[in-house]
């Protein structure tokens, strides 16, 4: 008589989880449509569980309709349910006889191991800007973002191309500037790329929606400083290896950019709009306080040794709190730490088009394909 299968099979392997942790994947969420309109349906950047499936290396490449960005590993990784089920009690017993949603939500929070312009922005919950580079040697006494930077140059006939343009840039992220100034941006610099503040548009202003009440903000590179299309120098080719007569300025990785796509269009901004100038940048500074919430479509990975994978995907998450940074002893040293960015996102409401209900979150399981899963 064989042992029962209590005795012989204690786990299946197959079936168990074990990875690196989780990843994460943050998109543009547009907030200028989702305040325009009542159903909480508007503003995402969508993940296709259908479509897509698994989180796969394609799938966060900038393409049209699909700007997922991945920001690394996260650590101390917790998702906390804050969806609330009550219960109708009824007869002189006092038993449940049905039960109701009374509340729907959740929590997300983990470590970023990452620091980034992105993972600084998400992880304070803040306004950040771009610091521009500037010749001035006298610091302001109006304000810390109050100096005024290099001048803004103009980009080239022939725009910003992710995948760069034909000869040495093909492949590459490259943005063309007009012959001669590319020399302003020498390898090793930083970039911003985009469109001049004119003084009288006021909200959600520029690709990364940018909020700015009537009258308040009168400087030109307003939009550049809140803007997300920036970058890295890598490289710089002049003369035999111009495109079209221009300099071209090869990215250290292309675009990252706005939510704040035109209304009707669901597909983010990701190339800087016509008329864009650049202008060099030293750093990032995020601001403590102001009007301003920036929301995210966010979608965190668990991949298995054996090919499985959890996704969880929030269409819409915004900060609880800004918790700091977190520091800790590297393994096997005892006096140098690393120092992560600490981040506590709610889910907010998304009304699924499927079917019109209210959701916050979506957890989907993906099974190995090399055995036949277990249902």
């Amino acid at each position: 008589m064989p042992l029962p299968r209590s005795l012989t099979q204690v786990l299946r392997q197959g079936q168990l989880t074990v990875g690196a942790g989780w990843r994460a994947y943050f998109a543009p969420f547009n907030q200028a449509l989702a305040v325009s309109t009542s159903s909480t349906v508007s503003g995402p950047s969508i993940y296709d569980l259908i479509a897509f499936q698994k989180m796969l290396d394609a799938n966060f490449q900038p393409v049209a309709g699909q700007p997922w960005f991945d920001l690394g590993y996260s650590d101390n990784f917790k998702f906390t349910a804050g969806s609330k089920v009550g219960n109708v009690v009824t007869g002189y017993r006092g038993a449940i006889r049905a039960k109701y949603r009374a509340e729907v939500g959740e929590k997300v929070s983990f470590d970023f191991q990452e620091v980034s312009r992105l993972t600084l922005g998400i992880s304070t919950g803040m306004q950040v800007f771009n610091l521009l580079a500037t010749t001035v040697t006298a610091g302001s006494t109006t304000g810390p973002l109050s100096t005024s930077g290099t001048p803004a140059i103009a980009i080239g006939a022939s725009g910003y191309s992710a995948t760069g343009f034909a000869g040495v840039t093909s492949g590459y992220p490259a943005l063309c500037v007009p012959s001669g100034s590319g020399a302003l941006f020498p390898a090793g610099s930083m970039i911003v790329c985009d469109q001049d503040y004119n003084g009288t548009s006021f909200g959600f202003v520029g690709a990364a929606g940018a909020n700015v009440f009537s009258g308040a903000v009168a400087s030109v590179d307003f939009i550049r400083m809140t803007s997300d299309f920036v970058a890295g120098v890598s490289g710089v080719f002049t003369g035999a290896n111009q495109v079209g007569g221009q300099d071209v300025l090869v990215l250290t990785a292309p675009f990252v950019g706005g939510g704040n796509y035109a209304l009707g269009s669901g597909v983010p901004y990701q190339t800087p709009p016509a008329g864009s100038k650049v202008q060099a940048i030293t750093g990032y500074a995020a601001r403590e306080g102001g009007s301003f919430i920036r929301e995210w479509s966010a979608v965190f990975v668990l991949d298995t040794v054996d090919g499985s994978q959890f996704l969880k995907y929030y269409p819409r998450v915004a900060p609880d709190s800004s918790p700091g940074m977190v520091s800790k002893n590297l393994t096997g040293a005892t006096s140098i730490q690393q120092t992560g960015l600490s981040c506590a996102l709610d889910a907010m409401a998304f009304d699924d088009p499927l079917d019109g209900e209210t959701v916050v979150c979506y957890t989907a399981y993906f099974p190995h394909t090399g055995t036949t899963p277990q249902i």
